[in-house]
């Protein structure tokens, strides 16, 4: 149970931050830029500390497999193709702050019984999704 969901906290935390990455060269707005510079900066601490958890528990932690990289990849330069507009880079990172925040209330109910260290990493994870969901909703109508 706790290397379940200590592991989908850290696929969560680094499937964000490799958006991050692929979408910051596309960054046309400085304010966006340093949002998201923030917010990638913020999803390594959380990542930081899911492999300290598991270092201390003795579980591994899995990466995302080649081929999800691989799509989002493809899916990030694909939507910003024709749009690299603040509003659609916004609209993207909104739309994985969902999946990532749905994920962790599902998570949370499946797993509420895991470790209190994991339970509050994934806590505090959600919550600042949650809190990031609202501050890029400004990005919406630049």
């Amino acid at each position: 149970m706790n290397q379940k969901f200590l592991n989908q906290i850290y696929k969560n935390t680094k499937m964000a931050v490799q958006s991050i990455e692929n979408m910051y060269p596309k960054f046309r707005s400085t304010k966006l830029k340093q949002f998201m510079k923030d917010a990638q900066q913020k999803y390594l601490e959380y990542m930081e500390q899911s492999k300290k958890i598991a270092q201390q528990k003795k579980l591994e932690l899995k990466d995302a497999s080649f081929f999800s990289k691989t799509m989002l990849k493809l899916s990030i330069s694909m939507s910003t193709l024709f749009d690299k507009s603040s509003e659609h880079i916004a609209e993207l990172f909104l739309m994985g702050t969902v999946r990532g925040t749905l994920s962790l209330y599902k998570e949370l109910k499946t797993y509420k019984d895991a470790d209190k260290d994991i339970v509050e990493l994934a806590k505090n994870l959600k919550d600042f999704e949650e809190k990031s969901f609202e501050q890029i909703k400004v990005y919406l109508q630049e």
